[in-house]
């Protein structure tokens, strides 16, 4: 700020001694023949011409240029700092403009007063503009010093947002080995024992299992790492399920009728146990006594977030007092304990061909 103070004082004093002298200067600048180099180039046509569409060029050219920097100091003005200076520097050059306009006007009329006012208004302006340009320089400087450190700042945050997405992915990649791992687990002790009952208790938890590593696994290959399609995880589970029961999956046809659904990683493993548990249900119990038979498996979304996941089967149809609230079976407990916890609703009835289990739920907001 001194050093600012200290370049207008100087341009001030040479103002000053300037107009002290000019009392001198007039004695011989304003006698009738002062008139070393000529000034009347009216003369020649050439020079006319010549000086003519200069003036004209320019002061077009100041127009065009008065015009855009006002327009985006108006514009601009809650956006961007010191809109003000350009709507000044907007009118300097339109009075700049206005000068050279006036050049050309007084070859042909004489209306020196009307150019004498115009360029004492362009003095004005451009001494107002050539005032208030130092005093903001180093604001403008600061501004330009905070967006540097802005952006900085955000190539740190983005990359440390894309190592929290690396680990975050390595995350869901361990958890599903681990999962994976205790599959593996449940399968051999399995194997290791000769209990028809243990047998499929085993392979129950194994598959259930399976479908919470299946969530982790899509979250992995996904690219949000916070979400997954619940459509293409349905798609895979019912596959998988499908290619655990043997030979029966050769006489068991698949219908798939899902709508994308993104959801988070708790609701997809609620739900994706929900899921297991359905389907699983449709091949142990739906298909004893059938040589072959039909599961479709649906997702829809209405606009207010509701979904419904439903598995219908044509197989034997479940016993007449069987209901969801009063059975004792392992599936149908943790299906209902599931429903309570995803705030949703479950539905199982018999239909004229087989079976049908819906699940109706709420997608919260945040999680589309």
């Amino acid at each position: 700020m001194k050093r600012q103070l200290y370049v207008i004082g100087v341009v001030s004093g040479f103002a000053v001694i300037t107009l002290l002298l000019w009392p001198r200067l007039t004695d011989r600048l304003l006698t009738t023949d002062f008139l070393p180099h000529a000034y009347c180039y009216l003369q020649n046509s050439g020079l006319v011409w010549t000086n003519v569409a200069a003036d004209s060029l320019i002061a077009i050219a100041y127009l065009a240029i008065s015009v855009t920097l006002i327009y985006l100091g108006y514009k601009g003005r809650y956006d961007i700092p010191f809109p003000w200076m350009f709507v000044i520097f907007g009118f300097f050059i339109v009075a700049c403009a206005a000068t050279h306009f006036m050049e050309v006007v007084t070859v042909w009329i004489p209306v020196y007063f009307v150019s004498a006012a115009v360029k004492l208004f362009t003095a004005a302006v451009s001494v107002a503009a050539a005032t208030v340009l130092p005093f903001t320089v180093p604001q403008v400087f600061a501004l330009v010093q905070q967006a540097k450190t802005t952006q900085q700042m955000t190539e740190q945050l983005r990359a440390s947002e894309d190592r929290k997405d690396a680990l975050l992915q390595e995350v869901h990649h361990r958890v599903k080995n681990n999962l994976t791992v205790i599959c593996s687990l449940f399968y051999l002790q399995s194997t290791h024992t000769k209990d028809e009952e243990a047998i499929r208790i085993f392979r129950d938890m194994e598959r259930r299992v399976h479908s919470m590593a299946l969530v982790h696994e899509s979250l992995y290959r996904s690219e949000g790492l916070e979400r997954i399609d619940f459509a293409d995880y349905a798609r895979t589970l019912s596959q998988d399920i499908l290619s655990s029961h043997g030979g029966l999956s050769a006489q068991v046809r698949m219908r798939i009728e899902l709508e994308t659904v993104m959801m988070g990683v708790d609701l997809a493993v609620l739900c994706g146990l929900i899921l297991n548990e359905l389907m699983v249900n449709s091949f142990k119990h739906g298909f004893n006594d059938r040589a072959k038979g039909e599961i479709k498996l649906t997702l829809h979304r209405d606009a207010h977030n509701q979904c419904t996941l439903s598995v219908e089967d044509d197989g034997v149809g479940i016993p007449p007092n069987l209901t969801v609230e009063t059975s004792k079976t392992m599936g149908l407990r943790l299906v209902r304990s599931l429903t309570r916890q995803i705030r949703g609703s479950f539905e199982l009835s018999k239909r004229d061909r087989g079976t049908s289990a819906c699940l109706r739920f709420k997608v919260d907001q945040h999680e589309q």
